[in-house]
């Protein structure tokens, strides 16, 4: 019973990883920019909001799981009880470097989608402006990809 729950736990956290970073490159690289093109700046705004509630429910989930496994792995291999290993050291090390990216990544995110959707609020209704989005904005978007790759290098190391 103790190992399906694990596993119901852990596949939860890997769905919501999935579900939020690949939904970040996929805004990134496909949805945003074939929308921009055919839709007027009211909807990208509708759009964007859509995702946004999605992104939030992804980072809630992602952080109580990723708690979750964090009490199980170190319950399983004893860590609490001889905590002056170099396992734990290691791993402690590693979780607590991962939880940063995290935080990093999701601050990123939360840039980018705050900046451009006042971008989209200010903008006329009908207007292209929504082509000419600043360079700015992009800045964010960049860095909270490459947060999301440093947290899932991070992720492989904590799993060995």
């Amino acid at each position: 019973m103790r190992e399906s729950v694990e596993l119901v736990i852990r596949s939860v956290h890997l769905i919501a990883a999935i579900i939020w970073f690949g939904g970040v490159l996929f805004s990134t690289f496909i949805a945003t920019p074939i929308l921009q093109r055919s839709l007027s700046t009211q909807d990208l705004l509708a759009v964007h909001n859509r995702f946004q509630t999605w992104i939030r429910l992804m980072i809630h989930v992602l952080l109580t799981t990723g708690a979750m496994v964090f009490f199980i792995v170190a319950w399983n291999n004893g860590f609490f009880a001889q905590q002056s290993g170099s396992d734990f050291k290691t791993y402690m090390l590693t979780f607590i470097a991962k939880l940063a990216a995290f935080g990093v990544m999701a601050l990123f995110w939360g840039l980018y989608s705050s900046l451009y959707r006042r971008h989209l609020e200010i903008a006329p209704p009908d207007s292209e402006a929504h082509h000419n989005q600043r360079p700015y904005i992009n800045v964010w978007k960049w860095l909270t990809l490459v947060a999301g790759l440093i947290v899932f290098v991070l992720a492989l190391l904590v799993k060995h």
